[in-house]
Order: C-alpha cells, then structure tokens, then sequence
C-alpha cells in the first residue's frame, strides 16, 4: 500500500506529459497549417496581383492598337477629302491623325517591351510595317495634289497599294490582339491554379475560425479578381464596337460631305440660272436622301433590308423612278429581289436618279413612252440594263430621243460605277437610250 501514491503519482505526470506534448503537436500542427495558409494565401494574392497587371495591359495595349488604326482610318479620312475638294483645310486633321499614330506606336512598344515575346515582336513589327506604308502612301498622294498632279494622286490611289497596307494593318492589330487576350487567359488559369492548391489545406483547417476568415477573404478577393477581369474584357469589348461604330460613322459623313460639295461645284458649271442651279442640287441631293433611305429601311419600298447588311435592289429602283410613272409613262422591272452592299446604294441611286431625270427631259418619258429595268446576277457580278423605248407615234412623226451625252451627269455615273467597282456603258438609239452596268455584288471580296 505504501508504494500507491507513488505510482499514481507517476501515472499523474505521465498524463500530464503526454497532454502537454499532445498540446504542442497540436499548436505545432495548427501552426503549420496556419503557415502552409499563409504561403498558399501569398502564392495566390501574387498570382491575382498578376491577372490583374495582366488585365491593366492589355486595357493599355488594346487601346493603342484602337487609336492606331483609328489614326490611320482619319488620316485616310483626310487624304480623300484633300483629293476630292482640294481644300487644304484637311490637311490639319492629316497631319493630326499622324502624329496621334506616332504617339500611340510609342505607347504601345513601351507597354509590350518588358516581356515581349517573338510571337509579339512579329505582330508589332508588321503592325509598325504596314502603318508606315500606310502613311508613305497618303503622303505621296498628298504631294501630288499640291503639285497639281491629280490623275497621278487618283492613279496611286486606284492601285491599291494604301487599300492592301491597310487591310495588313488591321490584320497584324487583329493578331496581337488575340495574343494579348490568350496571355490574359494563361495568366487567369495560373491564378486558378494558385486558388486550387489552397482548397485541401481549407479543409483541414475547417474547425478554426481564422482559417474559415482566411478562406473566406481569399475566396471573395478571387471572385471580385475574376469579376473584374471578366468586367474589364466586356468593357474593353464594348468600347472597341463604339469606336468602330463611331469610326464607320464619321467615315461615312466625310464623304457624304465630300460628295454633296462635288455636286455643287459641279451643277453650278452647268447651270444656266439660278432656278435651273437649285433644281439640279435639289434633285441631286433628293437622290442622296433616297438612297439613305433604303439602307435605313425607310420609305415607299425600302423596307425590304437583307438581313446581312444590305439593301434591297429593287427597293432602290422602284424609290428611284416610281415617282414618274403614269399611264403613259409605262415602267417595267424585271429581276430576283437580290440585296446588294450598303456602300453600293448610294452611288447606284445617284446614277438611276441621273438616268431617270434624262428620260423624263430628253427620253421616254418626256411625253410618252415605256422604261425597262432589269437585273440579273452572273457569278460574282450583278448585271442591270436600262433600256427606254419612245412609243411607236413618236417614231413616225420623225421625232428622235434627244439624250444627254456630256456634262457633270455622264462625270457623276462614270465615277458612281468606278466607286462601285464596276463598269458603265450607253448606247443611244433610235428608239431610246440603252444603259447597262455592271459591277461586284460582294464588292469586299471582289476588291480582294
């Protein structure tokens, strides 16, 4: 009996050893646990920290390639309105837009130098190759033009050297845009990756609070990074379709303006007095109005738009000389309702507008007669024939057609078919006036 406290004794300390060596492999464990945390944490936070630098470059480098080419698009812009109206005030945006794509180069070469890869290194070469033909272009044209030399200017441009430098140009933006977004999808996996390795360690630590807070921080700091990557590439998207949008559109009134300045200048040389002058400009620009108003969907006919993008052939026709028919100012149209290219619509509303003003003064409908229209596609070409037709009356009272063969109307058809990428030809008659035009029905591919 005696030797029974002793043991108990022992037995006491041993318990009392082994609760406090239990204790300290906990805290030890929980403090290795606390630490693999904080390094998976850290591993994390640096691999969010990364898409996010990765997510603020690309913003950067999207953005000059966004005023690269918007650069070039104006200075294009500017060029063609030097050329068609010789006012030099054009000039001053010319050279703005220049040095806008200087700059905007600079920027972009110091945001991809740091870690520049040679799959980036090529696109910016050919981005920086193209801009500088691109320019090298405008620039001769623009020279020859001051130098009076204007059918070398239209020759240079007609060959397409400035039309190929552009289209590599957007092509080589294209490309290092789609490597820029594929580095921010590697860097976004990595951080994804970082975020995985932490979740088994969460697990282990489930029954303590701060682990819980730790995880539910990272957790939410990994879920807002996401949000505002997934944020900055819908904005990012969002303003490259307003630019475009709003490029395509100050495009489009440039030369809207350059060709209601043309048909002034050029109404007023034929001109025999002031009523004559407004006719013709009325009429003229009524024509423009037409023609905008088939590629918008407005107007008599011209509801009818392809689903494409294009507008409705026969919407034009019929909008362009349905206005004179009567009983004895027959009309016939003949052809499938194809849709032709928005940029096509208005300089073929502008040639039917001329067509069907010569027939009401000088051809078949100047007092009575027939009008056939019909088109046809051929291949890659639409094919339109115009052909008017005197009653057979007027043919035996010896009377003959007296049609316009000069002036700023054969000027204005022959340069609509040139825009439209076609060809024009007339044939006058006995009994009339024969018209035929052809030209691309996809004018993109066929300038291809």
């Amino acid at each position: 009996m005696t030797g029974s406290p002793p043991s108990s004794s022992r037995v006491a300390l041993f318990r009392v050893f082994i609760r406090r060596w239990f204790n300290w492999l906990v805290l030890g464990a929980m403090a290795g646990a606390i630490l693999g945390a904080v390094l998976l944490l850290l591993s994390t936070g640096a691999a969010e920290r990364a898409e996010r630098n990765q997510v603020e470059r690309l913003g950067d480098v999207l953005l000059m390639l966004d005023r690269i080419e918007r650069a070039a698009l104006s200075a294009e812009s500017a060029q063609r309105g030097y050329y068609i109206t010789l006012d030099t005030r054009y000039l001053k945006p010319y050279r703005t837009s220049r040095r806008d794509a200087e700059t905007a180069m600079e920027r972009l070469a110091r945001s991809i130098d740091t870690r520049m890869t040679d799959e980036q290194r090529a696109e910016f070469v050919a981005i920086e190759d193209a801009l500088n033909d691109k320019f090298a272009e405008l620039d001769q044209t623009i020279g020859q033009v001051e130098r009076g030399q204007l059918r070398d200017a239209r020759r240079q441009i007609l060959e397409g050297e400035g039309y190929d430098a552009m289209q590599r140009l957007t092509a080589a933006i294209d490309r290092l845009a789609q490597i820029e977004n594929r580095l921010l999808d590697e860097q976004s996996a990595r951080a994804q990756a970082a975020e995985a390795r932490i979740l088994p360690l969460l697990g282990l630590l489930l029954l303590l609070v701060s682990a819980i807070v730790l995880g539910a921080v990272l957790v939410a700091r990994t879920a807002q990074a996401e949000t505002e990557a997934a944020q900055a590439r819908e904005l990012e998207v969002a303003r490259d379709r307003a630019n475009l949008l709003a490029q395509e559109l100050n495009h489009r009134v440039k030369n809207l303006f350059a060709m209601v300045l043309a048909i002034i200048q050029m109404s007023a040389r034929e001109a025999t007095d002031v009523t004559a002058y407004k006719d013709r400009i009325s009429a003229r620009i009524h024509a423009l109005l037409t023609a905008h108003e088939v590629t918008q969907g407005h107007g008599t006919a011209a509801d009818r738009l392809n689903r494409q993008g294009g507008a409705s052939l026969r919407a034009l026709v019929e909008a362009t000389v349905e206005p004179h028919v009567s009983q004895d100012k027959r009309l016939v149209l003949e052809g499938d309702d194809v849709a032709i290219d928005r940029v096509q619509v208005t300089p073929l509303g502008l040639v039917l507008h001329e067509l069907a003003t010569n027939a009401v003064k000088y051809g078949c409908w100047r007092d009575a007669g027939e009008l056939a229209v019909r088109w046809t596609r051929k291949g890659d070409m639409l094919h339109l024939d115009w052909q008017e037709d005197w009653d057979t009356a007027h043919q035996e009272s010896g009377e003959q057609p007296a049609q316009s063969q000069g002036g700023f109307g054969s000027t204005l058809m022959i340069g609509a078919a040139r825009q439209m990428g076609g060809e024009i030809e007339r044939t006058f008659g006995p009994r009339g006036v024969t018209v035929s035009i052809a030209f691309p029905a996809q004018p993109g591919k066929a300038a291809a």
